[in-house]
This record gives C-alpha cells, sequence and structure tokens, in this order.
C-alpha cells in the first residue's frame, strides 16, 4: 500500500512539475509579447518623433537652441509643460529670453500638433529635445558647409583653421552659435584638434586668437575682399 502512495505521489509530482512548467512557458511567452509590443510602441513614437522634427526644420532653424543654456531654459519649459506649471526664471539670460519667447510664439504650437499625431511627450522630454537638437546640428552643420565650403586645405595646423575661420565669416556673425557649433564639429571631423572643445570653450579660443591676432585678422580678410573684386 505504501508503494502505491509513492507511485501516486510520484505522478502527482510529474503533473505538477509539468503545470508549473506550462505556466513558466506561458509566462515567458507573455513576457515576450508584450517586450514585442512595448518595442513596437517605442519605434512607432520614434518614428513620428523623427518624421515630425524633420519636416519642422524645413521651416525654422533656431540655432541658438544648440547653447547649453538655451538647452536648459527649452527643457525646464518642456517639463512645465508636461507638469502644468510655469517656468518662467527672473534672472533670465539674453538667449534664455529669446528661448522663452521662441518657445510660447511657435514652438509649443508645434509641439501640439506633434502630440495630435500621437506621439507622447510628457515623460519623455529629454528624448524629445535631444532628437530634436541632434537634427538641428545635423542640418546646420550641411547647411554651413554648403554655404561656406570645404575651407580648410589639408594637413591645416590649428593657428591656420582659425586664420581661415574668420576669413570666410562675416563679422556679424562669425560668433553666432550655430556657426561656432559648425567649426567645432568640422575641425574635430578634420582631425585637427583632438581636444572635444565645447562651444563655449571655442568660442572663447577663438576671440582670443582674434584679439592677439587683430591686425593679421583684418590683413587676410582686406586680401579676400580685394581678391574678390575683378
Amino acid at each position: 500500500m505504501f508503494q502505491n502512495l509513492v507511485k501516486k505521489f510520484e505522478a502527482k509530482r510529474a503533473v505538477w512539475a509539468q503545470e508549473t512548467q506550462q505556466r513558466i512557458m506561458e509566462y515567458a511567452e507573455q513576457e515576450r509579447k508584450a517586450q514585442l509590443e512595448r518595442m513596437e510602441k517605442e519605434a512607432e513614437q520614434q518614428r513620428l518623433l523623427n518624421e515630425g522634427v524633420e519636416k519642422y526644420l524645413r521651416t525654422v532653424h533656431p540655432t541658438f537652441l544648440l547653447k547649453p543654456e538655451a538647452y536648459k531654459a527649452l527643457l525646464n519649459m518642456l517639463h512645465a509643460r508636461s507638469e502644468g506649471s510655469s517656468s518662467i526664471n527672473m534672472n533670465m539670460t539674453k538667449e534664455m529670453r529669446k528661448t522663452y519667447t521662441f518657445y510660447n510664439r511657435e514652438f509649443k504650437v508645434f509641439l501640439t500638433l506633434l502630440e495630435k499625431k500621437g506621439y507622447k511627450l510628457t515623460g519623455n522630454e529629454e528624448t524629445f529635445l535631444n532628437t530634436f537638437l541632434t537634427k538641428l546640428r545635423e542640418n546646420n552643420y550641411h547647411l554651413c558647409l554648403e554655404k561656406y565650403g570645404d575651407f580648410l586645405p589639408e594637413n591645416v595646423t590649428l593657428t591656420e583653421a582659425f586664420e581661415r575661420y574668420f576669413e570666410v565669416m562675416d563679422d556679424e556673425n562669425k560668433y553666432d552659435s550655430g556657426n561656432i557649433d559648425f567649426f567645432a564639429v568640422y575641425i574635430n571631423q578634420r582631425g585637427i584638434t583632438e581636444t572635444h572643445w565645447t562651444k563655449m570653450s571655442l568660442k572663447k579660443k577663438l576671440k582670443q586668437f582674434e584679439k592677439s591676432n587683430e591686425d593679421i585678422v583684418k590683413l587676410r580678410k582686406l586680401e579676400k575682399k580685394l581678391e574678390n573684386i575683378s
């Protein structure tokens, strides 16, 4: 009789083991499907974002947003929007005020349109802003390269690169955030410097160079201007 009980228990345990294994397999399948669904939703969200940003940046080119302080200001505004609060800062810099004006006059309309198409901005503020600025930086680089050309010759030194920069840039926009951002990427891609300067530090280096070489910079710009006169 004891042997019969043992056999029944072993059979029961085998059934339990099989049922447990079945439940594990079913749970794993549910998790796989849920993960696949999450990935599909994330991919669709990123598609909506990429498509929306791509089209919007054909209508505007706000390169001032490439400045770190503008980025922080805009990110705060996005978080405030999601929270239904205000992000007004009484100690705004000039760039922050410019960003605030841009946001209120037109950028928030783009955000509303993007959400209307199905993009979920709340909780994804940083992803949104990083995607936006990455595309803005990419567009700016290609626009500047088309405008100014590949103006640095082979094997150029950093000093020569600085000289050429001031030759091709107009005085009124030589320190424009878009041009500085372009030049930072440009000299890095050309392998002219191994130092990954921030735009702020590069701008400071350029100003120091211009101040120390004021006469040379003026001379080279005049030479270039006269060369273009037939």
